[in-house]
């Protein structure tokens, strides 16, 4: 079989050489031994470089497929793990730290905020706001107390008025003292004077009975 292929080639390259074997039309005729040649080159060099085209698309990385080495696999088996050594070992007195100061204490205790939905009637101290300011600031007052003060040992209120009141009509002014009445009875007082910038009387509580008596005219004047 040896000796019949070595034949064979060897026919093919005579008659190559001789222009005998068949080829394209197209192809010049004094050309004709060199274009199996070259086309049989041709083809090897598109067969390289489809290659090298597709070793550089998809490189094939040695370290992803190399196995470990046996030797060293059995060296680290062989090998008895030893006990990693403590770095640093604590102290009796880093086991048990010292205790903070009291000022230390002090700074890093958090601040405590109040809540921020507590009402002013619920605070207590010298913080709680004055009922009695509040009284005069009240809007139902329409501007026209100017301060308050409380007698505690007479449960009298007094309730200093602006000028625009006795300005106002007699019905109004019933209905404003009436009405300042029973703020004092809310904050404690039985008793309720109003008066002017001048400390004159212009209304009081009706001794007997119920209501407020408003005086036509200041005493004081």
């Amino acid at each position: 079989m040896r000796a019949d292929l070595l034949l064979r080639a060897q026919e093919l390259w005579r008659r190559n050489r001789q222009g005998t074997l068949p080829a394209p039309a197209w192809w010049p005729a004094d050309l004709a031994p060199l274009f199996w040649p070259g086309l049989g080159l041709l083809l090897v060099a598109l067969a390289l470089g489809s290659t090298t085209l597709l070793l550089n698309r998809w490189p094939i990385t040695p370290n992803a497929v190399e196995a470990p080495a046996p030797s060293s696999v059995i060296q680290e088996e062989l090998v008895p793990q030893q006990a990693p050594k403590a770095i640093s070992e604590p102290t009796a007195a880093q086991e048990a730290p010292l205790p903070p100061s009291p000022l230390e204490e002090a700074l890093m205790a958090p601040i405590q905020e109040p809540p921020a939905d507590l009402e002013p009637e619920g605070l207590e101290g010298p913080y709680a706001p004055d009922p009695l300011v509040e009284l005069v600031q009240r809007p139902e007052a329409d501007g026209l107390l100017v301060q308050a003060e409380g007698v505690a040992d007479q449960s009298l209120l007094i309730l200093q008025v602006r000028r625009a009141f006795p300005a106002l009509s007699q019905q109004e002014q019933q209905r404003r003292a009436e009405l300042w009445q029973q703020w004092a009875l809310q904050l404690g007082y039985d008793h309720l004077e109003l008066r002017d910038s001048r400390s004159g009387l212009i209304a009081r509580d009706a001794l007997v009975g119920e209501g407020m008596i408003v005086l036509a005219e200041s005493p004081s004047t």
